[in-house]
């Protein structure tokens, strides 16, 4: 409800007006005028009631000061409209209360049409354009234009109201005039409203673009009685609408003919262009793409992986590489290396991703066998024996690869640096040779190869065999060599060592020679003429048959076979070596002739002693006979008392010591030969045959030890050992074992065996009850050999004798095919 607010004087309050209608009137009464004024001035009031002989020119003026605008007064007055109380004339109205409402309706209507007139003015000043009214023809004349055409036209309204000064068709260019006409005419014929955008000159004659929006006006008959509408310059508009869309179809032609796939996303995922590369690969047309999201296009896991990576890229606001697949129109699956750009709106904020993908199937395959290769490469260079290494023109090395620190003693590094020099590690007498070689390299363009002496880190004096080339550019110029190198210290030593032992046979005095399985001679050294000669043959020629057959013996059997042999008044020893897996064997010789003097010399000497102890040890043993027969007779006649036991027992010692002598003599005086070790101890067994006691040989007949030739009497002292200690033995048993030092020979029996206090003095001179000197013997025909003895027999289990055999004093003899 509307309140108004009145101010009278008390002498008023008679008519004082009352609520009526939607209106709340409020009344403040004053007493007297200067108070009425007082209120006045302190606070506005929508009427002032003021008796008609007070609405004087001063009273009024009083009432217009505070307020600016002055308050409906009950008068009238040229300042404005006062409405004056008349009651005194025409109290039956009922009071002045329906005469100030309309009054102040009446004012409040005003006020608004002023307002709104005020506001209309106000907007079409300001409007980038021009409001207009104007007659429906081809002139356009104008009735009504706003303050905007001079702006736009150039022309003030005057200008164009009633064409007075141009008519307003004469300013549409000449090429749009009928385009004009015609939408507007349509427009009317539709009762509807007509936009269009055409060219004007303006008043400087330029050229502008405009943009149109009106419609006709009707009366209520269905005439056309005017058209109204506005008028705006969109030059800009337009003149940047054609630079976009030029510019839209460069970068499609550009986007067209870049052979990656392309194309561009708004917020929302959805694509908003695509180059023709993305529709051949998706097989689908830009219809088909534009407008649809990945969901639409892809299958379910390829296009939630792109939707997840649009939004990262649009979250972070840069731009990223993918690695990632895609599904060509035909079904197949390829890899495509992707990169994704935020796109930003005017204000700066992403508002979607630009896309750029290629397809790196192929790449990734070559890549892929490059980085095998360069993987079998870097193994191969990493194990690489030698140094690989490239070199500029100027011989500084680029790179170095393989063994380096191991053949230098300098890491690659430090070498590729210059931090060491290469005069730190070729050797000063190879300095300038070296660089010579490297620079016929660079200068004729050929593979070379050539040693040379590398001085370690360490100081030791390595060679090196390089072997280098020349790299060539697009022009064919040396730019660079490359090569490798190699350490040959071993084989330059291996090769003088050759050439020194090459020297060996001819050094040698002794015949040396190499002979064929056919018995040819392939090689013979100076020292082998002599004995050539004697066979009738030389080098080049056949060994005689003799010999061919030891040869051929030799080879057959891989075993070394020794021949005697006597040129021109020398001995010599030929032993004949067959060489595995060859097909031929040597023969060297050894001059053997002051050995054979002192042999003879030797046999000789023994024979003169052994002649003279058979003579003596044979007048002992007669002696000793005849002793033992009176001993005997001293017996029988019983005489000779408590001693004669004991002179008995010492006279059957002497015969046993003198017997041994006889063995003894024979120790050693023949060198050793190949025995079967079963056939000797069956026959030291039978020499014996001891009643009771049995022998188990399970050593096979072709078991050889190469022995003394008393070894039969090794293996005789043993048996006999048995029988006479071995009380209660009843099986002897001889057996082989292997050994980690070759094999050995076990005797064993079932007897009592032997006490422990009494092995360690079992092979020393004298033990034993009786001779005590048969396994003291033994242990000296084993040792002549290298063979040895020992007993490892338990107390009351019987005897057990190891003889220990050597590798090279056995063998398998072969059986006769």
């Amino acid at each position: 409800m509307a309140v108004i607010s009145v101010l009278c004087l008390s002498a008023s309050r008679e008519g004082e007006p009352g609520p009526a209608g939607d209106e709340e009137i409020v009344v403040t009464t004053a007493d007297t005028l200067e108070d009425l004024l007082n209120l006045a001035a302190s606070r506005p009031f929508d009427v002032v009631m003021i008796p008609a002989d007070l609405a004087l020119t001063p009273v009024l003026n009083l009432l217009e000061a505070p307020g600016g605008a002055p308050p409906l007064v009950v008068a009238s007055s040229e300042k404005g409209t006062f409405i004056i109380d008349f009651r005194a004339h025409d109290r039956s109205e009922g009071g002045i209360a329906p005469t100030v409402r309309e009054a102040y309706r009446a004012r409040m209507a005003e006020r608004d049409l002023q307002e709104r007139e005020r506001q209309l003015s106000t907007l079409l000043s300001n409007l980038p354009g021009m409001a207009y009214r104007c007659d429906n023809g081809p002139d356009y004349t104008m009735t009504f234009v706003s303050e905007g055409c001079f702006d736009l036209l150039g022309y003030a309204p005057g200008d164009l109201v009633g064409s007075r000064t141009v008519a307003y068709g004469d300013l549409i260019h000449p090429d749009d005039r009928a385009m004009v006409w015609e939408e507007i005419q349509k427009a009317l014929k539709e009762r509807g409203a007509f936009r269009i955008t055409y060219r004007i000159r303006k008043a400087s004659g330029d050229e502008r673009w405009v943009w149109e929006q009106g419609r006709g006006i009707f009366a209520r008959d269905g005439s056309l009685l005017s058209l109204e509408g506005f008028i705006a310059d969109v030059t800009y508009l337009v003149l940047t609408t054609e630079q976009l869309r030029r510019r839209e179809l460069e970068e499609k032609a550009i986007l067209d003919n870049i052979p990656d796939i392309a194309w561009l996303k708004d917020g929302d995922g959805r694509y908003i262009a695509v180059n023709r590369a993305f529709e051949q690969a998706a097989g689908k047309t830009a219809d088909e793409l534009v407008g649809r999201t990945d969901r639409e296009i892809w299958p379910g896991y390829i296009a939630e992986r792109y939707m997840s990576e649009d939004r990262e890229v649009i979250a972070s606001g840069k731009r990223a590489l993918f690695i990632e697949p895609f599904v060509r129109g035909d079904g197949l699956e390829i890899l495509v290396e992707t990169v994704k750009t935020p796109i930003y709106d005017h204000n700066g904020r992403a508002a979607g991703t630009a896309g750029i993908c290629r397809d790196i199937t192929a790449r990734r395959a070559m890549e892929e066998a490059l980085r095998k290769s360069e993987e079998r490469h870097r193994i191969f260079l990493q194990n690489f024996p030698g140094i690989a290494f490239k070199a500029d023109p100027g011989l500084h090395p680029l790179w170095l690869s393989g063994n380096v620190e191991g053949i230098t003693g300098y890491t690659a590094d430090e070498i590729v640096s210059a931090w060491v020099g290469v005069d730190n590690y070729l050797h000063p007498g190879d300095l300038e040779s070296g660089r010579e070689f490297l620079e016929e390299i660079l200068t004729s363009g050929k593979e070379s190869a050539a040693d040379f002496r590398i001085v370690r880190k360490d100081g030791a004096i390595r060679w090196g065999h390089i072997r280098a080339q020349a790299v060539r550019d697009a022009e064919g110029r040396e730019t660079s060599i490359q090569g490798a190198i190699f350490d040959v210290t071993e084989q330059k030593e291996a090769v003088a060592k050759i050439r020194d032992l090459a020297k060996f046979p001819e050094e040698n005095p002794g015949p040396v020679m190499r002979i064929s399985r056919g018995g040819r001679i392939l090689y013979a050294n100076g020292a082998s003429r002599d004995l050539l000669k004697t066979w009738g043959t030389e080098e080049g020629g056949v060994l005689p048959e003799t010999w061919r057959e030891v040869v051929a013996s030799s080879l057959s059997s891989e075993r070394i076979k020794r021949r005697d042999v006597a040129v021109d008044g020398s001995d010599f020893t030929i032993t004949c070596v067959p060489v595995a897996g060859a097909d031929y064997a040597n023969l060297y010789g050894i001059e053997i002739t002051e050995r054979k003097v002192m042999e003879i010399a030797v046999q000789d000497a023994n024979r003169k002693l052994n002649l003279l102890n058979s003579i003596i040890r044979h007048d002992m043993l007669n002696q000793i006979t005849v002793l033992q027969g009176y001993i005997d007779l001293t017996r029988q006649s019983g005489e000779g008392g408590p001693h004669l036991g004991r002179i008995a027992d010492a006279t059957e010692r002497i015969r046993r010591q003198v017997e041994f002598t006889r063995d003894y003599q024979e120790l050693g005086v023949k060198g050793p030969i190949w025995q079967d070790a079963c056939a000797a101890m069956k026959k030291a067994f039978a020499s014996l045959s001891p009643p009771g006691i049995s022998l188990d040989c399970t050593i096979g007949p072709g078991l050889e030890v190469l022995a003394d030739p008393l070894l039969g009497r090794v293996f005789y002292n043993l048996v006999e050992n048995t029988v006479r200690h071995g009380t209660g033995a009843q099986t002897i048993r001889f057996s082989a074992e292997a050994s980690s030092g070759g094999i050995s020979l076990v005797y064993e029996d079932d007897g009592q065996g032997i006490p422990g206090e009494k092995k360690n003095r079992l092979f020393k001179w004298p033990s034993g009850k009786n001779n005590g000197l048969g396994l003291a013997l033994s242990a000296e025909i084993l040792s002549l050999t290298g063979l040895s003895i020992r007993e490892e027999g338990a107390p009351g289990q019987g005897v057990r004798f190891v003889i220990s055999v050597p590798p090279s004093r056995f063998r398998y003899r072969e059986e006769p095919s």
